[in-house]
Formats: C-alpha cells, sequence, structure tokens
C-alpha cells in the first residue's frame, strides 16, 4: 500500500535512505501518480481544511480517489460544492488511503519526500521546478556585475509570493516553491490584468495598521499556507510588489524584458491598496548604493537589494541583482529533534540541522520560545527553517563545518529546499 511506502520512508531522516525507498519502488505506478498528485508545483485543489468525514461500507480504491481530485484541480467543483466532493472521495477509501488523499491536499507526503528525491529516482523533470528568481549574497565578486546607473530597492521582510493572474482572471496566491497560499480571496479583484504574475512579498498588518514583525507576520502567513487563516488574519496581509511577469514568460523559466520595463509595466497597471511597489532609487556609483544602504538600515529595513536596469527574468540566482544585509541568515533542513533538560526536559531543546549538500551541520537550540519548544518530531524534521547566525566555522569534531552562535529565526513552510553556505 503506498501509505506504507510513505511510512517507510517517514522511518529515517536521512536522504539516501529516502532515496532507496523510491527507488526500490520506481515501478509502481500508483506512487509516481500520488507523487505528481501532491508535488506537482501547477496542480492545486483549491481546498485546505479537511472537512470530516466517516469512512463508508462501500470503499473505492486510491487510483479512483486521484481521478476524483481532478474534479477539484480543474475548478469543475469549487466552494461547498468542492467541500462535499472532498467529504466524499475521503469517505469512500480506505483510512489509509485517505490518508494519502489528505496529504496531496496538503502539498506534503509528510514523510521528507521532496522533489529533489523523486527527481533523484525518476529523472530531472519527474517534477517540475517552480520558477523563482533569487538574488546573489552580497560579495566584491557579485558586485562586478552591477552596471551603475543601478536600481537599489529596499529589502522587504516577509514572505515571498506571487500572484499569479491566468488568463481567465482567476487569482492563485503561491509561495516561493509553488504551495498555495490561501488569503479568502484577498486579492481576486485587485488587478485588472490577466495572464501575469506579480512578484513580492506578503506582510501581515495589525489591527492598527502598523507592519508586524517578520516572525509574528510569517506565523500568520504559514496558517494561510496551512489553510488555517482567519478572514480577519487574511484581510490584514498586504504584498509589497517589485516585479510583473507573462504568465507564460514565467511559465518558461525566463522572461527578456528589461527590468526597467517590467517596473513601469506594475506602476501602470490598475491595483487596489492592498499592493503596493518596493521603495527604489537610482543610483550612480557604489558609493551611492552604500548611502542608500544604511538609510535603510538608521529605518530599520534588513537591507537593499541593487538590480541592474537591464536584467532579464530567470528561474535562477541572478547575477544581475545582489543583495546587501548585515545578519547572516541561512535556511537550513531540520534532520534530528533533541529533547531538552531541566525546565524543559520533555520538550524540544534543539534541533539538528544541515545545508543541502551537507557540508554544514549544526545543533540550534537558541531562538525557541515556549510555544516553539512544544513541537513534536514530525512537526519540524524534513522541514526547511531560518537561522541566523555569526559566522561559518570548522568544526573542531569532524570534517564539516558548523555556525557559531545559531539563532533560530522562524519556520519556514513556504520553503522546500535548504541553502548551501
Amino acid at each position: 500500500m503506498i501509505y506504507n511506502i510513505l511510512e517507510e520512508c517517514a522511518s529515517d531522516n536521512g536522504r539516501l535512505f529516502k532515496i532507496d525507498v523510491v527507488d526500490k519502488n520506481k515501478d509502481n505506478e500508483l506512487l509516481k501518480s500520488v507523487i505528481i498528485a501532491a508535488l506537482d508545483p501547477y496542480t492545486q485543489y483549491h481546498i485546505r481544511k479537511i472537512p470530516e468525514y466517516e469512512t463508508a461500507s462501500t470503499q473505492q480504491t486510491l487510483w479512483w480517489g486521484l481521478d476524483e481530485l481532478k474534479r477539484l484541480s480543474s475548478r469543475e467543483l469549487t466552494g461547498n460544492a468542492g467541500i462535499e466532493h472532498l467529504r466524499n472521495i475521503l469517505s469512500s477509501l480506505m483510512s489509509d488511503d485517505a490518508e494519502v488523499i489528505e496529504r496531496i491536499i496538503a502539498k506534503d507526503l509528510k514523510c521528507g519526500i521532496h522533489k529533489s528525491t523523486v527527481n533523484k529516482v525518476f529523472g530531472k523533470g519527474f517534477i517540475e521546478t517552480y520558477p523563482c528568481m533569487l538574488a546573489s549574497s552580497m560579495n566584491e565578486k557579485n558586485f562586478k556585475n552591477i552596471k551603475f546607473p543601478a536600481i537599489v530597492q529596499t529589502k522587504m521582510d516577509g514572505m515571498r509570493a506571487n500572484i499569479i493572474i491566468d488568463e481567465d482572471g482567476k487569482v492563485d496566491v503561491r509561495s516561493r516553491n509553488g504551495k498555495q497560499i490561501d488569503l479568502h480571496g484577498l486579492f481576486d479583484e485587485t488587478f485588472n490584468i490577466v495572464g501575469a504574475v506579480v512578484d513580492g512579498e506578503l506582510i501581515v498588518l495589525d489591527a492598527d495598521g502598523a507592519i508586524l514583525d517578520r516572525k509574528t507576520g510569517n506565523g500568520i502567513l504559514n496558517k494561510a499556507v496551512k489553510g488555517t487563516i482567519s478572514e480577519d488574519e487574511a484581510s490584514r496581509v498586504r504584498m509589497t510588489a517589485w516585479d510583473i511577469i507573462p504568465l507564460e514568460d514565467f511559465r518558461a523559466g525566463k522572461c527578456d524584458m528589461p527590468y526597467d520595463e517590467r517596473m513601469r509595466a506594475l506602476y501602470v497597471i490598475d491595483r487596489d491598496d492592498k499592493i503596493s511597489i518596493v521603495d527604489d532609487f537610482l543610483a550612480v556609483d557604489m558609493e551611492m548604493v552604500r548611502m542608500f544602504f544604511q538609510e535603510a538600515l538608521a529605518d530599520g529595513q534588513e537591507g537593499v537589494i541593487v538590480k541592474n536596469t537591464d536584467s532579464i527574468w530567470e528561474d535562477k540566482r541572478s547575477k544581475y541583482q545582489v543583495k546587501m544585509k548585515v545578519e547572516l541568515e541561512v535556511d537550513l533542513l531540520v534532520t534530528g529533534w533533541n529533547e531538552g533538560s531541566g525546565k524543559i526536559k520533555g520538550l524540544m531543546g534543539s534541533v539538528t540541522c544541515t545545508t543541502a549538500d551537507g557540508g554544514v551541520e549544526v545543533n540550534v537550540g537558541s531562538g525557541f520560545n515556549d510555544e516553539d519548544r512544544k513541537m513534536l518530531p514530525e512537526d519540524i524534521v524534513g522541514k526547511i527553517i531560518t537561522v541566523k547566525y555569526n559566522e561559518v566555522i570548522q568544526d573542531k569534531n569532524c570534517n564539516t563545518k558548523s555556525l557559531f552562535l545559531p539563532i533560530f529565526v522562524e519556520l519556514r513552510l513556504d520553503k522546500d529546499k535548504a541553502d548551501i553556505i
């Protein structure tokens, strides 16, 4: 049964173990279909909360359940009709198969299997990559690619997201790894355009209209990724946008339109007050960049992004955009949960984390609040967390490197891949 294969994958945190489990079942067509249904970034079911259901006496197959899910992904059935259809699917399956369907709806197989895992077994492109352009890190080599005059923008401190408006005008909000962000239709009437993707950062306002700090705001946005955000919380979400890409080019992974032209297009489209455009300036030299950077820090911002005016949009880390920030942060994969001692015995004391290439391994025990420490292994192992640190150091006990003074920042449900330092 598929459920048993997923549970076997979950029984060991090692990536190679998970690859071996998938590989020995690679001829299982049902498993391949389940993986595609769960991990394909372009397949969404538009329901995040699982309805209550009871298993019926007449039981269908998991193949049947997968086929019936197409009525949700195609939006043939939406709203209450969609919820009732999902309830019928779940109640018509054996309990283990129903659990698999629940994981598919959540777009998380809950066993540490990600796109990179299955593409290693079935080949590159088995699961499509959700496009995302990232900026390069701040160093002398990367700044040599910046041509002046260059655009300098405030580095936003929220959750990266895309608002996708398809050819029919239907709106979908996605995280940087393609997970659906359920905001109760917040942006459905925001734009008067079709066939475009607006790229930017989501932030959350408090009751008085002030921007919540990153950890609090992203905690609320994580609820939207899970599908548990309230309508009141969703109503306080805003986007700061910095790019717009034709949908066709976005799906292809490349747009040759120069960045300054894309920014002009972003400024002239009709939008409502839930969308703002990122603050930007034109710098004629590196000295002016430094001045804007220091002003951003003085204003309490995280830093700035420096961009070439003619840079294209591409699904990769761009050589022509450089991020400047003071604090060092890295996204790490959690591979182990370690119990605390003393006052926190029985709770999470620390987590073991690693970079994507395994070159850095570190135990992170600082930065967790009382609520964080209540997380069980299944809540955090196999997930990505952001960690703040001072420097990369050599671990005296092994050949891998570690981090000096690592501090937990937040759980990133919008990401599924760790960084490489």
